[in-house]
């Protein structure tokens, strides 16, 4: 059995609070401005569903590729009732604001509300599960919002991925408060395909995990899949896993960014 990774939760009401934050210039993709935690994966997006005027706790994750637009999975967009989108950045605690780690503390959270939605065309609720959304505004660079590299070259056997999001805790049951930043090993497509041979897996795919509770999982979807070179690269996103997350022998499966690269970048000119 397996599921999507994205998760509908409730319907509340929140604030939108003032934003004040001191930008970078310029700075070069892939790069964390250290190794503190609330430095870590600059990148990550929490979407933000609206429905009449309400917040829609829908988990699912993006990826900033550019001041302008993120990456996430086409069936959080496609899935999902929503009147308006936006991407909240610079989160690390969902539950506080602003988030301190070793005394090093985030400036306030960023929302941008998204402007158009770009989900493949190929898209059929399994295969191409992925979709560039283009933001109302330039997000703003700093220490805790920064863009990924796209890939580039060869995906090497050995890799170990890192993976992120504010999804379930594998083998929990709950769901963290804290961005979660999940070491995941390669694994060769064909093992991967076997270990679910009762479906029938998307054809341009990267599986990653595998081991007992290291695992994305429901609330993840749409996230990154993070190899880290000279600097991080998007090489996967967050699309779905065994109903199980944290399952032995049972890798998550991501969309394989390389193979959507003419087509993400064709799109982000549009």
């Amino acid at each position: 059995m397996f599921c999507y990774k994205s998760l509908f939760l409730g319907v509340v009401i929140v604030a939108v609070e003032a934003i004040s934050f001191n930008k970078l210039e310029n700075p070069k993709c892939g790069v964390e401005a250290s190794s503190n935690l609330v430095h870590q994966n600059p990148w990550l997006g929490y979407l933000e569903y609206y429905r009449h005027g309400n917040i829609v706790e829908v988990r699912c994750g993006a990826t900033l590729i550019g001041p302008r637009h993120v990456v996430t999975a086409a069936h959080c967009v496609k899935k999902i009732r929503f009147s308006s989108i936006a991407v909240r950045l610079g989160e690390y605690d969902l539950e506080s604001n602003p988030d301190c780690v070793r005394d090093i503390c985030t400036d306030p959270v960023v929302r941008i509300e998204v402007d158009d939605i770009f989900v493949h065309p190929d898209y059929d609720g399994k295969e191409h599960d992925i979709a560039v959304l283009r933001l109302k505004e330039d997000a703003p660079y700093t220490d805790f919002i920064r863009p990924i590299c796209l890939p580039s070259g060869y995906l090497e056997d050995n890799v170990i991925f890192s993976a992120a999001g504010f999804g379930e805790i594998p083998l929990s049951g709950m769901y963290t408060k804290v961005k979660k930043i999940i070491p995941l090993p390669n694994w060769d497509v064909a093992e991967c395909r076997a270990a679910y041979q009762d479906i029938v897996l998307p054809q341009k795919i990267i599986c990653a995990g595998g081991k007992l509770g290291e695992d994305t999982c429901r609330g993840d979807s749409g996230g990154p899949l993070v190899w880290f070179r000279e600097t991080a690269q998007l090489w996967g996103v967050t699309s779905l896993g065994n109903v199980h997350c944290g399952t032995k022998g049972y890798p998550g499966v991501y969309t394989s960014v390389l193979d959507y690269l003419e087509w993400i970048e064709t799109t982000v000119m549009i």
